[in-house]
């Protein structure tokens, strides 16, 4: 029998805690152990009760959710904090926040309903919850699934080492995060042994976690990358600017937010507008350019909607991207994987075990979409080995 997931709520508006109780208490997985409404309270019941999440708001009085998270860093207690703030104020501490280990950011609209809070809070600490336990079962391994080898005929071979080579990073000044050099160069490998195009762009649909995951990524992309990088987060559009801003504080390629007809160029990182779907064409002159699709009718459940962005760059594209899906909750990009995938684009997923939640990497992967399953940390150096090697 699963164990029950133990939460702490820190909130000081009495309606907002009751709510969450109220949903989080109801819940079979679920046990509400302590109620606080202010940081230090919350501090000690960390402390004391060693919850497995904290829903915190980042406004808390006596000590505001940054110090609190500051304490906890500086004490090395780890917790599985997300943090909930207005979508009209906050947007540089949210950042902060994630800066300090906060798992994820809840930004809350004006009125904040029930369903609000089940699909932002009790949906991600189950999602969270599963991924974090499938990660832990010995019985099923990671290491035992051969994802890495899933290409397109299932071809498979021991690679020597005589084969895996350590190959210069464009920018040797960037500072690059840990890596796996084994995984990468075993993947390299392999990946080269089918004949990809040259990719004329890279394409990322992520979710929920992706602020933190893009904060670990995106620092090891050096700055003469030399494809254009587009990403399609779920995020507000209040938190767009804030989001791109941390990120730029932190890497060396170019971070911008996309804007409608301008021109992809190589060595810049595209985010789409929290409230537009980014897609691409190409003009008359057979340069690239970003889109929008206003989606007035609600075609889409996500705005930025990755499946736009991937359907697009399959119909102007065809076979020359390269698409990955990091970490998320539901199954956005799976269609357009599934196209790109088809067409012979080169696809990537994000590993289970790096992954804040597996739902979207989960589906694309059981849909036989993907070509790769990297580690979060693993993904930007295979990028700038593999491009080193396409364009040489």
């Amino acid at each position: 029998m699963l164990g029950a997931i133990r939460v702490l709520i820190a909130e000081d508006s009495k309606i907002i805690s009751g709510m969450l109780n109220n949903i989080l208490a109801n819940h079979y997985r679920i046990n509400v152990v302590s109620l606080v409404n202010n940081g230090i309270d919350a501090y000690k019941s960390i402390v004391s009760i060693k919850p497995d999440f904290v829903v915190m708001e980042i406004d808390l009085p006596l000590m505001g959710g940054i110090e609190l998270l500051k304490l906890l860093k500086k004490e090395n207690i780890q917790v599985n904090i997300l943090v909930m703030t207005s979508l009209t104020k906050n947007k540089d501490l949210s950042s902060r926040a994630l800066e300090l280990g906060a798992l994820d950011i809840i930004y809350k609209p004006r009125n904040v309903s029930i369903d609000f809070l089940k699909d932002n809070v009790l949906n991600k600490i189950i999602e969270i919850s599963k991924n974090n336990r499938e990660s832990s079962l010995e019985f099923v391994p990671e290491s035992s699934i051969d994802y890495s080898f899933n290409f397109l005929n299932n071809n498979k071979k021991v690679i020597d080492e005589s084969e895996k080579t350590e190959i210069d990073k464009f920018d040797d000044n960037v500072r690059i995060i840990p890596f796996n050099q084994k995984q990468v160069a075993t993947a390299i490998t392999k990946v080269l042994k089918f004949k990809f195009n040259t990719p004329k762009l890279v394409a990322i649909g992520i979710s929920t976690g992706g602020p933190r995951a893009l904060r670990i990524m995106l620092p090891s992309i050096p700055a003469d990358f030399p494809l254009p990088i587009l990403i399609s987060q779920h995020i507000p559009k209040e938190f767009s600017s804030s989001l791109i801003s941390s990120l730029q504080d932190i890497c060396s390629i170019k971070i911008k937010e996309a804007t409608l007809d301008e021109e992809l160029m190589p060595s810049v990182v595209y985010i789409s507008p929290g409230d537009k779907n980014m897609g691409i064409y190409m003009d008359s002159a057979g340069r690239l350019k970003i889109k929008f699709y206003p989606d007035t009718d609600k075609k889409f459940i996500y705005t930025p909607c990755v499946d736009y962005l991937f359907n697009t760059i399959d119909d102007v594209l065809t076979d020359k991207a390269i698409a990955i899906v990091m970490t998320g909750m539901g199954n956005d990009g799976t269609e357009g994987m599934i196209k790109l995938y088809n067409h012979n684009n080169l696809t990537i997923a994000q590993d289970r075990a790096s992954s804040t939640v597996y739902g979207m990497p989960r589906s694309v992967i059981e849909n036989k979409a993907v070509h790769l399953v990297l580690s979060l940390y693993d993904i930007a150096e295979f990028l700038i080995q593999y491009m080193r090697l396409k364009i040489r």
